[in-house]
Parts: C-alpha cells; sequence; structure tokens
C-alpha cells in the first residue's frame, strides 16, 4: 500500500514539473503568428495576380486595381491582430500552485470512489479477480459451439415453429460432427418446410454422415424429392449417384456423375473429386479432368462412396495463396430469429494501422451459419493489399440485411478481433451479437 501511494505521489509531481515550464514562462501574443499566416496569404494572392497579368487575362490597369485592393485589405488584416503583440506574463504563476493543489484533491477521492483500493498489495485477490472475468473484458469471444447449441436447442424446443431456427441447429450439429441430433434438427425444417430443397438436402446429408457415409432409403426418398424441385442440384445428383453406387448401380451413379459434373465448373476442386468417381467406377474421363489437381488420391476404392458437397457444413479451405487466417463464426441464439437464411454475411480484414481498404473479403450466406474461411491472399482487392503485407490485421464479421458491404442500422456484426498474419496461419472465432442502431 505504501508503494502504492508513493508511486502516486511521484507522478503527480512528474506532471506538475511537465507542466511548470508551460505555465511560469512569459507568453508571448500569438498576433505574430497570425500577421506571418496574413502576410503569407497576400504574398500567395499577389502572386496569382501576376501569373494573370502575364497570361493576359488582366490588363495593367485592373492589376494595379486588384493590388490596391489586396494592399488594403493586407492592412486592416495587419491593424486587427496589432494590440495584441506585446509579451504577458499570463496566469501561469498562479496556476501552478492551484493545479498542484486540485489534481490530488480530486484524483485521489475519485480513485477511492471509482476504484479498487481493495486490490492494492493483495496480488492474490487481483488474480482471482482478473481470472473470474476470464481475461478478456468485453465478452466477445466465441463460446464453445457445445453451450451455443443448448442454448439454441432450449429455445428451438420453446418455439418449434421457427423453421430457419432449426435449420441453424441442425447446421450447428453438424459442425459438432453430432449427426443423430442434426437429424432430429432437420426434421423439423423438412416438416414445416417440405418444399425446400435446402431441409430435403441437409436432411439427407445428416442421415448419410449419421450412417457413415451409406445413403438409405429415406434418404434417396428426400434426395429424389429435391431433384424434382430443382433438377440442377448438385448434391442431390451427388448422393443419389452415391446411393446407386453403394446398390451396386454403377450405371446409375455414372448417369447421376455426369449430369452434375459440368455443373460444377466454378469448384474445380469438387469437380475434380468427382471426376475422380466416375474414373473409379469404369466410367470415362471427363474431358476437363486431367487438368484438375486431384483431392481424392489412390485412397478412394472403386465405386465405394464419397462425400457430397456437403450440404450442412460450410468449410473454406485455404489454398497455396500465402497468409491465411481461419476464422470461425456463429450467430448467437438470441439473433437468430431475426436472421433470413438469405442474408449475407461478410468475413473481412483489414490492417491493424493502414487504408479502410479489406485485405480480404469472403461473402456467405446467413444460412451457412455457423461456418469456418479461411482469409488468404488470394482474395486481396488489389495486388498491393494483402494479408501477408501486414504484420498484425483486424478481423471482422456481419450479417448485411442489405447485402452491401457498408455497415447500415439493423445489420448484426461481432466485436472485432485483432490477429498476427503469417505462417502457421491464425485462428479466430467471432461471434455476431449486436445489432447496430
Amino acid at each position: 500500500m505504501t508503494l502504492f501511494w508513493i508511486i502516486s505521489v511521484a507522478m503527480i509531481i512528474a506532471a506538475l514539473a511537465l507542466l511548470a515550464p508551460s505555465l511560469l514562462r512569459r507568453h508571448r501574443a500569438k498576433s505574430d503568428v497570425t500577421e506571418q499566416f496574413n502576410v503569407a496569404i497576400a504574398r500567395e494572392h499577389l502572386a496569382e495576380l501576376l501569373k494573370q497579368k502575364e497570361a493576359g487575362d488582366l490588363s495593367d490597369e485592373e492589376f494595379t486595381q486588384a493590388k490596391h485592393d489586396l494592399e488594403l485589405a493586407l492592412a486592416q488584416d495587419l491593424e486587427g491582430t496589432g494590440t495584441g503583440a506585446t509579451s504577458t506574463e499570463g496566469g501561469g504563476r498562479w496556476a501552478l500552485p492551484v493545479a498542484a493543489l486540485l489534481i490530488p484533491l480530486i484524483t485521489v477521492p475519485l480513485y477511492l470512489k471509482i476504484g479498487s483500493p481493495q486490490m492494492i498489495g493483495d496480488r492474490a485477490t487481483a488474480e482471482t479477480a482478473i481470472a473470474g472475468h476470464g481475461g478478456g473484458g468485453d465478452g466477445s469471444a466465441l463460446p464453445p459451439l457445445n453451450e451455443l447449441v443448448v442454448q439454441l436447442r432450449e429455445r428451438m424446443e420453446a418455439n418449434p415453429e421457427n423453421a430457419e431456427g432449426w435449420f441453424l441447429l441442425g447446421r450447428t450439429y453438424m459442425r459438432l460432427q453430432q449427426y443423430t441430433d442434426a437429424v432430429y434438427a432437420f426434421e423439423h425444417v423438412v416438416e414445416r418446410l417440405p418444399n425446400e430443397t435446402a431441409g430435403l438436402l441437409s436432411l439427407a446429408d445428416a442421415m448419410a454422415m449419421r450412417d457413415g457415409g451409406r445413403v438409405g432409403v429415406r434418404a434417396v426418398e428426400l434426395l429424389e424429392r429435391a431433384l424434382q424441385i430443382d433438377p440442377n442440384s448438385t448434391t442431390a445428383l451427388w448422393l443419389l449417384g452415391n446411393a446407386a453406387a453403394d446398390r451396386g448401380d454403377k450405371a446409375a451413379a455414372l448417369d447421376y456423375w455426369r449430369r452434375a459434373y459440368p455443373m460444377l465448373a466454378d469448384q474445380p476442386a469438387m469437380q475434380s473429386e468427382l471426376g475422380q468417381l466416375i474414373r473409379n467406377a469404369g466410367g470415362e474421363t471427363p474431358p476437363t479432368a486431367d487438368a484438375l489437381p486431384s483431392i481424392m488420391g489412390a485412397a478412394t476404392s472403386a465405386g465405394g462412396p464419397a462425400k457430397a458437397p456437403a450440404a450442412s457444413t460450410t468449410e473454406v479451405a485455404a489454398d497455396d495463396a500465402g497468409a491465411g487466417i481461419v476464422v470461425e463464426v456463429a450467430l448467437a441464439p438470441p439473433l437468430m430469429e431475426q436472421v433470413a437464411p438469405t442474408d449475407t454475411v461478410f468475413v473481412l480484414a483489414r490492417a491493424e494501422s493502414g487504408p479502410p481498404m479489406p485485405l480480404a473479403v469472403a461473402r456467405h450466406q446467413a444460412g451457412e451459419l455457423p461456418l469456418k474461411v479461411t482469409l488468404t491472399d488470394a482474395m486481396a482487392m488489389t495486388p498491393a493489399m494483402k494479408l501477408s503485407a501486414f504484420p498484425r490485421v483486424k478481423i471482422s464479421a456481419k450479417v448485411s440485411k442489405s447485402g452491401q458491404a457498408t455497415t447500415r442500422p439493423g445489420d448484426m456484426v461481432a466485436p472485432d478481433a485483432l490477429v498476427d498474419s503469417g505462417d502457421p496461419p491464425a485462428s479466430v472465432q467471432l461471434l455476431i451479437n449486436e445489432i447496430v442502431e
């Protein structure tokens, strides 16, 4: 305790020592600075008049008149500031003792009122208090998903008619690899939205994952119904091909997979995987398959089932594009009812100190939450603004109701997180839990 007060007194004396020279010295009036400023402006105006005269824009008479007006204006300005051109003592000599008296009188009672004097000298108490607050302070850290999912399930059991909430719950269970619970959640979605392909595909996918990759009879019925609604559903085609392969019907499997293959042109990794399945099933190698990197390798057995494009788990993997930051984003259960699956989710990185332009941006839909994204240099908006060019970056995530990157009232945001960029990739978790007013 004694050491604390000694340090406090020393800090107050140091502060007064810094103020004393300014308070005690004779202060010159600032009019000389104003005069110099006015003269500088007049000179600039005169130089401009000379340029106009030389360019022929002003006649000799016009130049003379303009110069006279400028001189008159300058004289008036100087006259207005001339009265304060003397040096003055000011009130510095009185201000110093007043400051020396007031600073302790204000700061000490204020600290005793709002500070924590009971923690001075009690290290154990301080460490206990810090531990009790988790060291984070703002509560913005993402709670474990298993805690979020308990809260979310309680809300859904209390409000079972919210299909969007059940969908979010199912996706969260998929992330946790709790596939039986995911099936339970997606069953509620399909019950309430029987003609929505997202629910049908998600339920079929969860059933397949629960059954170790086998696409059962009920899952096939769901996939066929989804394919009737959306004939271009690559997930339905892929999983139906898997189901046919499980039955030993390679012809039907190849038919489904070949229909899906050209639709994956904008997803080369997935297209390569499907091409490998087709070749392993004895089908003709698609024309572009050899040009695409295979991610299946020799581990894929001929005719064996492979996982389809995930309908209920979003994870954007890092590529060989320099610095990477793995970002996990989840939505707080209290905001669930205010988010539509089609709302836009932005995940982006900005330099901690630098231009406001994002270094990397990932765009998804709220229906994909919770999601895991890897921000890389490949997502840079300009070659000069990459993640690897900045040692520390600020990561943010939000749900945009308007679909625009600019934050507007009604958008939902997560507290920003500062992380180091570089190799190995950093990892950060964000919880979207605030509504912009």
